[in-house]
């Protein structure tokens, strides 16, 4: 596996800046939930190439993909996210990038064919903008960004700005070409610290509302790509 690229920066990412999100990690791989399939049925059809998982936790996505062919980089500000990522990893011997990044300062260096944020945006305001720009920018044409993010429309929980919109998400996707944005409900995760970290509350129904965007960047005008 390829080394680390620490990256100083202030804490948050799917962090509100209040949860010590680190701490809600073991650090071993024995917490890297399974992969989400909703999400990553945007990359069904696609041919593998290189992806980017935003917000990657403990890499359930992005071990998934990585089995799948793809080349992924994924990148969390919590060190013991990474660590987990890098077990799991290691044990089914997965070859992927693993980078400690705070996804409002992080920047590639290359564009990916797939990049991914799974519950992992900050809170509404600078770092929410900077990571999706990041996002939007890392798309090589022909692209998909795919995210995944708790309603606040529509979930019971969350404080102010917390949450996401889909008239948000729309606006910060100019210049791409939707292919999927609805509301929908969804499992709740089941990550040991997810309610703590949270405040999410299962009240018998295991669902909670969310919103999915898959969005491509279009190719270049006559054959132009760049």
């Amino acid at each position: 596996m390829n080394s680390d690229t620490p990256t100083s920066g202030p804490a948050h990412g799917a962090h509100d800046g209040h949860t010590d999100w680190d701490a809600v990690y073991r650090g071993d791989g024995s917490d890297t939930m399974a992969p989400d399939p909703l999400l990553l049925a945007a990359a069904e059809d696609l041919a593998p190439g290189r992806a980017l998982d935003l917000g990657c936790g403990a890499g359930g996505n992005a071990l998934a993909l990585a089995e799948r062919g793809w080349r992924v980089t994924g990148v969390d500000i919590a060190p013991r996210a990474i660590a987990g990522a890098r077990a799991s990893a290691c044990r089914r011997g997965l070859d992927l990038e693993l980078v400690v990044g705070d996804s409002a300062i992080w920047k590639p260096d290359d564009t990916y064919d797939l990049v991914l944020s799974s519950y992992a945006l900050p809170p509404r305001g600078p770092a929410r903008t900077a990571t999706l720009a990041t996002a939007v920018a890392a798309l090589a044409p022909g692209g998909i960004l795919v995210i995944g993010e708790w309603d606040e429309d529509g979930c019971a929980w969350g404080a102010p700005g917390e949450l996401v919109t889909l008239d948000e998400l729309r606006g910060h996707l100019a210049g791409l070409e939707l292919l999927r944005a609805e509301r929908l409900r969804v499992p709740l995760h089941r990550h040991p610290g997810f309610e703590h970290a949270t405040g999410s509350r299962d009240e018998g129904h295991g669902t909670d509302a969310a919103v999915l965007v898959w969005a491509r960047r279009p190719h270049g005008i006559l054959g132009d790509d760049s």
